[in-house]
């Protein structure tokens, strides 16, 4: 069979942070694109477990391939299966894809996958344009789904995989896996040990050059050191809660992997790649034994990171960690369940400047507690205090299966039903609901864009950013997050 793997195009992203004219305030390519490490994942472990098969993978976002042109891709292959993957505020242009490709090949099984079916599962079985869902981590379910289509054998009992029949059964049953966040509502795929899945085939895109705007190159490679997230923000819906780390030195081995395909600088995509000390260590001490030389960054948390593990990364070629710090007080962080302290938050920020290693600050404004503009300017002023690197400053969005949108509807600030509307029927134009108690969503906007201005522009740490530019791609990435900025200031004027 002739089996297409597809991340479809994103013209139609539903809007997650709006300026003041609807639009969105900064657009995605504005940080760069990451490969689709879970299709990837897909494939190359069905590519592993089955024989007779060709292959193809289209990653529409970073090859430029618009809904204009992905007919004319698919007529050249012609599948027989297309897997495509996806997330709920990109359902617009999953069904525009799949609508494509049933009408080049009429009898091709279309299976939807990727975070949608598992945050909605019985509405994307009612899609009308898929054949089957796979709800969970794809790679065995998939896999199984290819034998059986191949056979004509019945797959609805494969685990995680469903049609729009043999998912009723689940309708009013309740479904309960302490692995799984408390509203995963079916039994989704999974895999426990994660070390049994193959080192991902990235030869599919080695012709794209990955890019994201706090690089060192326009060639990136990302990779899982574990997956899950044991942790339970009240923001997040993340929905795997066990942990499952990779030794560290099968993650190494796709390190080198990646190197002989030509990569130079790697990024952690982990949920959360420093559980504790522990796990960095046990990583250096891989790097060190190997004899790695290689430049990488992580998305972490505060109270996963000690002076002790940052001087050991460092000095085994990290370069900058991501930190999601969300708010500046300490009842904010326990509002929101993120298990730490401000005091935590600044030690490890003080500790990366002590040590040159980046460090990128990630922001929320619009929460419950903020409830007046000088609220909201008091927690950016410990933002701007802890003079991190790097910002990103975003207004809270609501989220179904999130704790946060949970209160929403409670109080009445949200309707409950609209998701559920829409991904029955996903057209453009959709709106996402932010929290509008006490700030409207003009106000949070205004606020958004004066605390991007005040940050980026000013005279220390613009002077700081320029001594510390080390390639021409930063310094272009740099003038280009400027010009962005420059355009907003005037728009906002």
């Amino acid at each position: 069979m002739q089996i297409l793997i597809l991340n479809p195009p994103a013209q139609y992203t539903v809007v997650e942070h709006p300026d003041e004219h609807g639009e969105e305030f900064l657009e995605a390519d504005s940080f760069g694109e990451f490969p689709p490490l879970g299709a990837l994942y897909v494939m190359t472990y069905a590519q592993a477990h089955t024989t007779g098969h060709s292959f193809h993978f289209i990653d529409c976002v970073a090859e430029g391939v618009g809904h204009d042109t992905l007919a004319a891709r698919v007529a050249a292959i012609r599948p027989d299966v297309v897997g495509i993957t996806s997330f709920t505020i990109g359902l617009v242009d999953v069904v525009k894809a799949a609508r494509t490709v049933r009408a080049i090949v009429p009898d091709v099984h279309l299976c939807l996958g990727g975070h949608h079916p598992i945050a909605f599962p019985f509405e994307a079985a009612e899609l009308p344009e898929f054949d089957s869902i796979v709800v969970g981590e794809g790679e065995v379910a998939f896999t199984d789904l290819l034998k059986a289509l191949e056979k004509g054998e019945d797959f609805t009992g494969i685990l995680g995989v469903y049609t729009k029949e043999s998912i009723g059964r689940w309708r009013g049953q309740g479904f309960a896996d302490k692995r799984f966040l408390n509203r995963v509502t079916v039994p989704p795929a999974y895999v426990e040990d994660v070390d049994s899945l193959p080192i991902v085939d990235r030869r599919p895109i080695r012709h794209v050059r990955y890019r994201n705007i706090l690089g060192v190159t326009d060639d990136l490679a990302t990779i899982l050191s574990s997956r899950g997230c044991p942790y339970r923000c009240t923001f997040c819906d993340v929905p795997y809660k066990s942990y499952r780390p990779r030794d560290p030195d099968k993650v190494l081995d796709e390190v080198e992997a990646c190197q002989a395909l030509g990569y130079k600088e790697f990024r952690f995509y982990d949920d959360l790649f420093n559980i504790n000390e522990a796990k960095v260590m046990a990583f250096c001490d891989a790097i060190e034994r190997r004899g790695l030389k290689f430049v990488w960054d992580f998305r972490g948390r505060v109270n996963g990171v000690t002076y002790d593990s940052l001087v050991r990364a460092k000095t085994c070629g990290l370069r900058m960690i991501s930190f999601g710090v969300e708010t500046g007080s300490d009842l904010g962080l326990r509002e929101l369940k993120k298990g730490t302290t401000v005091t935590k938050v600044a030690d490890a920020f003080r500790w990366c400047r002590e040590l040159g290693i980046v460090t990128v600050a990630d922001f929320i404004i619009g929460l419950p507690f903020e409830k007046t503009v000088a609220d909201v300017k008091r927690n950016l002023s410990f933002l701007v205090g802890l003079d991190p690197d790097y910002a990103q400053i975003s207004i809270l969005t609501l989220y179904p299966n999130t704790e946060l949108y949970d209160q929403g509807v409670a109080k009445g600030l949200v309707d409950a039903e609209a998701w559920r509307r829409w991904v029955l029927d996903p057209k453009p134009g959709f709106k996402v609901d932010h929290w509008e108690e006490h700030l409207d969503l003009a106000t949070l906007v205004k606020l958004q864009k004066g605390a991007y201005r005040s940050f980026y522009f000013r005279p220390r740490y613009i002077l700081r950013s320029l001594m510390q530019t080390g390639s021409l791609y930063e310094l272009a990435a740099k003038a280009k997050g400027a010009l962005t900025l420059l355009n907003l200031n005037k728009r906002c004027a």
